[in-house]
């Protein structure tokens, strides 16, 4: 499954052309202003966030520093600020790292692979018979594999991390979305297709509903 890879540059030469450049390996989408890439991100998850600083909308650290609030997705940063004040800067506001402009692509390729690769290393949990990669989407049950959208995925993850603990409709929204969505009834659809997949598949997990409440993950 080829990883996914958030393309934020404003340029009009630099950033088709990334894209171009990336998709022979990656499935990449490409935003030119803060505003487009909030709003991807609040229906997609991808592996890795390439970022510009110098947006028309906005610096690009505001997107690393809400992004931080709810997701652990690598972010690159590629920008003109060369400065090392600037470049600690960025790092410190939650970047993964920095390569400054202009670079080559072959060190641009590098950094991305030792980002997925690193990132590869820390996805996987395993609770009782069952075990998750968060990034290959696949949900692994007595050596049976399910696969899960991005966002179950995201759900089990957090579920499975701290078995026990009772999440609200509310702590789910924000680790998906990084806001609450009120009036929507996502998080019980995605719960529901969970517990049929789990049960499906024979899990020792199972999903409980605290009336009122939220839910639990339970082994």
């Amino acid at each position: 499954m080829l990883a996914q890879i958030l393309v934020v540059e404003d340029d009009p030469h630099l950033g088709p052309l990334l894209k171009e450049y990336l998709s022979a390996d990656y499935l990449v989408q490409h935003a030119a202003t803060l505003r487009d890439a909030q709003a991807w991100l609040g229906t997609h998850s991808p592996q890795l966030i390439l970022l510009d600083l110098n947006l028309p909308d906005g610096d690009g650290l505001d997107l690393v520093q809400a992004l931080r609030q709810y997701s652990s997705t690598p972010v690159l940063v590629l920008s003109a600020r060369s400065g090392v004040q600037e470049r600690v800067a960025g790092l410190n506001a939650g970047a993964d790292d920095y390569l400054t402009k202009p670079f080559a692509m072959p060190e641009l390729d590098a950094r991305i692979t030792a980002l997925l690769r690193r990132t590869a290393a820390g996805t996987g949990v395993n609770l009782g018979n069952t075990s998750l990669s968060t990034s290959s989407l696949l949900l692994t049950v007595n050596d049976k594999n399910v696969n899960l959208t991005e966002h179950e995925a995201r759900i089990l993850e957090l579920m499975m991390r701290t078995p026990e603990r009772v999440f609200s409709r509310a702590d789910i929204e924000s680790h998906l979305y990084g806001w609450e969505t009120p009036n929507s009834n996502s998080v019980e659809v995605r719960i529901s297709q969970l517990r049929k997949k789990l049960e499906h598949a024979a899990s020792d997990l199972r999903i409980r509903t605290i009336r009122n409440v939220g839910y639990v993950l339970q082994a």
